[in-house]
């Protein structure tokens, strides 16, 4: 499932070299398998003055690029897709989000209201640091096919489960209110380094296979 795709929200704070001024981390390959479809995921990660910048890109056309803040929140995402030609950015300033560039090939400029939570567009990413010394948080993010805002919560279920012949700690994120009975999913993170290195759930209309995407 392409959409699973949009969920991938994965940390990699590992910093390797000093280049150009910037810190630059290794890459990192994720399988993402969903019934008889395997693609493969890749994030890029650098800092550069304290802002954690990542880009993550699958075999389709499509890249989103993320600006973390040093607490790990989103300052801003953009997402491309040459096929779609689609090229927009959504930068929150001031508690309302701003929308520009297009859209499917077509413009897409307004503004959103927060809804008063944190916004962690890429939750995989800070998920495993945030929930280290807390049970639980609610935050906001995007719905990227239809780029409506949600509000979310992601749980520390687990501290310690076996996934993919790793110690991992399990998060439970779903959403909140009425729709939380309709879906959720489990993210899993090393217990020692609190990366990303996992996830299930199923992406779409009842009867679609699950998705499982794991470290490579």
């Amino acid at each position: 499932m392409k959409q699973v795709h949009y969920l991938i929200f994965l940390c990699c704070f590992v910093i390797c070299s000093f280049i150009c001024g910037s810190i630059r981390a290794q890459p990192k390959t994720f399988e993402s398998i969903c019934g008889k479809e395997k693609s493969a995921i890749v994030w890029k990660e650098k800092m550069e003055n304290d802002i954690i910048l990542l880009t993550t890109t699958s075999q389709s056309s499509e890249t989103h690029h993320y600006r973390f803040s040093p607490s790990l929140t989103t300052l801003s995402w953009q997402l491309t897709d040459p096929a779609k030609q689609t090229n927009l950015t959504i930068s929150l300033y001031n508690s309302i989000y701003y929308f520009k560039g297009t859209l499917n090939h077509q413009p897409c400029n307004k503004t959103v209201k927060s809804k008063g939570y944190p916004w962690y567009q890429n939750i995989a990413y800070s998920a495993g640091q945030l929930l280290i010394n807390k049970k639980n948080l609610k935050y906001e993010c995007f719905r990227p096919d239809n780029l409506e805002l949600y509000v979310m919560q992601a749980e520390r279920k687990k501290d310690s489960v076996l996934f993919n012949n790793q110690r991992a700690q399990e998060v439970k994120v779903r959403l909140t209110g009425i729709l939380s009975h309709f879906w959720s999913c489990l993210y899993y993170f090393n217990t020692t380094n609190h990366q990303f290195i996992g996830y299930k759930g199923v992406n779409g209309a009842p009867g679609t296979p699950e998705t499982i995407i794991k470290s490579k």
